[in-house]
């Protein structure tokens, strides 16, 4: 491991390449801008049993405070094109490049997804949604790595659920998405776009340093009537009951450890005010989840990944 055959960098600071700004050290960092590169390099440490980490965006990640010492692999760039109603784009390439360029071209169906921070790859590992949609909802396939061997899978081997997919259980790499689009009013996208962003731009302020929102939204189909009972159902959106709702009834608004703390504006944003670290992070975490399953007897789960 001391010496590979590509270029790569050293004892990386985790913390400047998330937007939680959170981390210790990655001791072997390699950066990369092109699918073939990355593949060489995957079949390399796979080859020679190199173990590793893989992430693009940065967001919706908390890094460990002790550091990797797995190769760091970072996705950072990509390519996109489109035929008709269908897109294809690179797991680096923003979503909101996607998104954008989908609405260029007149193509419906990731709009109330504008504003959503990371890469494509890692949105559809979070099977990231907002308003009702999710990115699933156009994925026809992925072409993943997967031990030495590049295929395409469809739509139904992801098992997507709320929030989920198979890629958060199984160590395959997104390298490419195919996304089927519906026809759109290019006008009428836009201004929906732009909308939703405004929206996202009261909670999320420009320079914030935060993972986006922390834990999941509750379905709920999970969940049994006696709970529910205890759920105002005027606070049900899209028959999800809101994460915040149940945090913010908990006090969590300004509960802070260390220099993480919950923003006073709303219950389900952890902030980092300096030097906040992930043991705060899951300390606060383990704290509100026992507040809420106490109050409503519901379980919270993360939607944020811990590496």
């Amino acid at each position: 491991m001391n010496n590979l055959p590509f270029p790569y960098l050293q004892n990386v600071s985790l913390s400047q390449l998330s937007t939680f700004a959170i981390g210790g050290l990655a001791k072997k960092y390699i950066p990369l801008a092109t699918i073939p590169d990355l593949v060489k390099v995957l079949n390399y440490l796979w080859q020679n049993s190199l173990p590793f980490q893989i992430f693009s965006g940065g967001s919706n990640i908390v890094f460990p405070d002790q550091g990797l010492d797995e190769i760091l692999i970072h996705l950072k760039d990509g390519t996109l094109e489109v035929r008709d109603n269908l897109l294809t784009a690179d797991s680096g390439v923003k979503l909101s490049q996607v998104i954008n360029f989908a609405i260029k071209n007149g193509l419906s169906g990731l709009e109330n997804l504008s504003g959503i921070p990371g890469s494509t790859g890692g949105a559809v590992v979070g099977n990231a949604g907002a308003y009702g949609s999710s990115v699933s909802d156009v994925i026809q396939e992925v072409n993943i790595w997967d031990k030495g061997r590049v295929y395409w899978i469809n739509k139904k081997d992801c098992y997507f659920t709320y929030r989920e997919s198979i890629f958060k259980k199984k160590k395959r790499v997104i390298l490419k998405v195919k996304l089927r689009f519906k026809k759109g009013n290019k006008n009428n996208l836009l201004s929906i776009s732009r909308q939703i962003i405004n929206k996202r731009r009261v909670k999320y302020k420009e320079g914030l340093r935060c993972p986006g929102s922390f834990f999941k939204n509750i379905l709920v189909t999970d969940l049994f009537p006696s709970v529910l009972e205890k759920i105002d159902s005027s606070k049900i959106v899209f028959g999800k009951i809101p994460a915040g709702i149940l945090l913010e009834s908990v006090g969590a608004k300004g509960m802070k450890i260390g220099e993480i703390e919950i923003a006073s504006f709303h219950g389900n944003l952890f902030i980092n005010n300096g030097q906040g670290t992930a043991a705060d992070v899951k300390k606060l975490a383990e704290i509100l989840k026992k507040k809420v399953y106490q109050k409503f007897g519901i379980l919270l789960e993360e939607e944020i990944r811990y590496f």
